[in-house]
């Protein structure tokens, strides 16, 4: 657990220095240099494996001596890959269920969300009218799977690398659940500097930080568990790099409603990763039988029957 809680002092403490060099000394924000913040937003993906690679190297560990770092693809990678797209539907299905909220296709939401200046936004809803629905979803579907499991995944591997593997293996003696709480706990508050800058709740960055920590704990949940059923780290990855991708998706439909509410950053993605937990615990204890939420992470990376139903 020490060496838990030490990787994740260092890892928030140099993220946060590197975001104040580029904020208060080089004056980069997302208001001045749009660009250039998005740039840094995704060397930021980087660092927990920077830090992670740093503290290896002082206890001369191996790139993979968790071994989790492995490529052995398998039908729960395929489930993995797809399942950020059910979730972002479902999320949608549920958001359009809340008070004041309905579901269109429109681009007023888009406008709204990313504070479109006004001489831009007629032009944004000429070329979002243009576009039947059914092609902007197919072809976002399909875009976002492609970009999930390339080049989105590869700035999610720096994050997962450290959250996904050097703290798993850190707390592999830990339950699934305790393990869970803790990583998603320090994925949240690691992102803090980026909420406060309007990253995902541009209009509650100070709440936004408490929800961030929510949606990690959810959402890490689920990643843990598809690391721990196929050993490997990468698949987290492509899940992490695919709900990147496909997430906006919600802006197109959503309309009304709040940081609180919308999408897979609020209450609608809350309740939706909830239900897909649910629904992997059932599958995990009477259809699989690993019981890999009840184990300590040890027992589950350890387990002589993996692959069982794969």
């Amino acid at each position: 657990m020490k060496r838990a809680i030490k990787f994740s002092i260092a890892v928030c403490l140099f993220s946060w220095a590197m975001f104040a060099i580029v904020r208060f000394g080089f004056g980069i924000t997302n208001e001045t240099n749009k660009m250039a913040f998005t740039i840094f937003e995704s060397i930021y993906m980087l660092f927990p494996m920077l830090a992670a690679l740093v503290l290896q190297a002082f206890k001369m560990e191996k790139f993979n001596h968790t071994g989790l770092v492995n490529f052995k693809i398998s039908w729960t990678w395929v489930v993995a890959w797809l399942l950020p797209v059910a979730m972002v539907f479902l999320c949608i299905l549920i958001n359009g269920c809340f008070p004041g909220i309905k579901l269109e296709y429109s681009a007023e939401q888009l406008i709204s969300q990313y504070k479109v200046p006004e001489e831009q936004q007629e032009l944004v809803r000429s070329q979002l009218s243009s576009m039947p629905a059914s092609l902007m979803v197919i072809s976002t579907v399909v875009s976002a799977l492609l970009a999930g499991a390339t080049i989105n995944a590869v700035f999610a591997f720096g994050e997962e690398y450290g959250w996904r593997n050097y703290l798993v293996n850190a707390l592999r003696g830990k339950k699934f659940w305790a393990a869970a709480l803790f990583i998603g706990a320090v994925w949240g508050i690691w992102h803090f500097p980026l909420i406060m800058s309007g990253h995902n709740y541009p209009n509650e960055p100070y709440w936004g930080v408490l929800l961030m920590v929510v949606m990690c704990v959810l959402l890490g949940a689920i990643e843990l568990y598809f690391v721990l059923k196929t050993k490997s780290m990468v698949v987290a990855a492509i899940i992490h790099g695919t709900i990147n991708a496909i997430s906006g998706l919600v802006i197109y439909f959503v309309q009304g409603g709040n940081d609180f509410l919308n999408g897979m950053p609020g209450l609608a993605g809350f309740i939706t990763m909830g239900i897909v937990i649910l629904c992997l615990w059932i599958f995990d204890h009477y259809v699989s039988k690993e019981d890999i939420f009840a184990h300590t992470l040890d027992e589950s990376l350890n387990r002589t029957d993996h692959g069982k139903g794969e």
